[in-house]
């Protein structure tokens, strides 16, 4: 009888094994064998990294000097260091190398639709409250916020008309930085932004902006969330704001637009998006956290509590048509 061998499978590169980023091998020293790429679900791991990453490469796109700075770690050849899927000490050192790049590139601009505005008019406190109908827009698509219907989005000019078009789903994260595992028995808990409160309104002659507060999910396993919506009426997009404050572990956040397609959404993010279709109302989900310490290194686990990215992170939509 013929005993058939066992396959090999390939090994972990290097730079998923190094414990620092002077650790990490160059192109030129790395062993010539096929190495395992990260695994299909990375893409959302580390989210904290992956906002650093989408703010150089617009560094990079614009400064020779922060590609140089970066181009001994290309993606092509350094897949896991882009990926997240490295120790935590790697990830630090890649992180500041990051922010090395963006400030070679010079001062980053203050959106636009966060500048404040000399005629503002600023509404909070009672006043504020006793405003059922909260209109915020641009020059195309606008949003009103109401305690029934909670974000309401519409785009005539695309023939979108979304109520309640906000949604979080929160879920237990069982698998590990390569990719993201839920619990068979477990459905996504819901929440809906209706149930935040508004606590700044201001108008302007140049457009509007909504600050809106609150927390998902129960004290004990929730996130602290303000999301700012903002429109100006020389852009056609709508500016969509979300800081989140996250404690904990093994946890994953999404953000769900309902009713507005793939294409009519950015993110200042590498790509961390789904779009699902299924019986009900489809979505557009984007992950805001996916808090994960497990790194597999050649089989072995490798503790990587800094990739539960606890701390403040925050994330920039524009959602409608683009002018031009």
């Amino acid at each position: 009888m013929k005993i058939r061998p066992m396959p090999v499978l390939p090994r972990s590169h290097p730079d998923r094994a190094a414990a620092t980023l002077a650790n990490v091998v160059r192109q030129a020293d790395a062993p010539a064998e096929p190495w395992a790429p990260p695994g299909p679900g990375a893409a959302d791991c580390r989210i904290d990294l992956k906002l650093l990453q989408w703010r150089a490469q617009r560094a990079m796109a614009a400064c020779a000097a922060s590609r140089e700075h970066l181009q001994p770690y290309a993606a092509n050849t350094h897949q896991d260091l882009w990926s997240g899927t490295v120790q935590d000490g790697t990830a630090r050192g890649f992180a500041a190398r990051l922010e090395e790049a963006i400030a070679l590139a010079g001062p980053e601009p203050v959106p636009t639709w966060l500048a404040p505005a000399a005629d503002a008019r600023v509404t909070t406190g009672k006043e504020l409250r006793r405003r059922k109908d909260l209109l915020v827009a641009s020059g195309g698509a606008r949003v009103r916020f109401t305690r029934k219907e909670g974000v309401l989005f519409v785009d005539r000019d695309a023939e979108l008309h979304s109520s309640n078009c906000l949604r979080f789903e929160a879920r237990a994260d069982h698998g590990s930085l390569d990719g993201f595992v839920g619990a068979a028995d477990e459905r996504p808990r819901l929440f809906s932004a209706q149930f935040l409160q508004p606590v700044e309104y201001l108008e302007s002659a140049a457009g509007s902006r909504l600050k809106l507060q609150g927390r998902i999910g129960r004290s004990a396993s929730g996130w602290d969330v303000t999301i700012t919506l903002a429109g100006r009426v020389d852009e056609r997009q709508l500016h969509v704001r979300i800081a989140l404050q996250n404690r904990l572990a093994r946890q994953r956040l999404r953000l769900r637009w309902l009713g507005i397609p793939s294409e009519a959404i950015a993110h200042d993010c590498t790509p961390v998006r789904e779009v699902v279709d299924g019986d009900g109302r489809s979505f557009v989900a984007f992950t805001l956290v996916r808090a994960n310490d497990v790194l597999l290194v050649d089989g072995a686990v490798v503790a990587a509590p800094a990739a539960n990215c606890e701390g403040t992170l925050v994330h920039d939509f524009h959602l409608g048509v683009a002018s031009g």
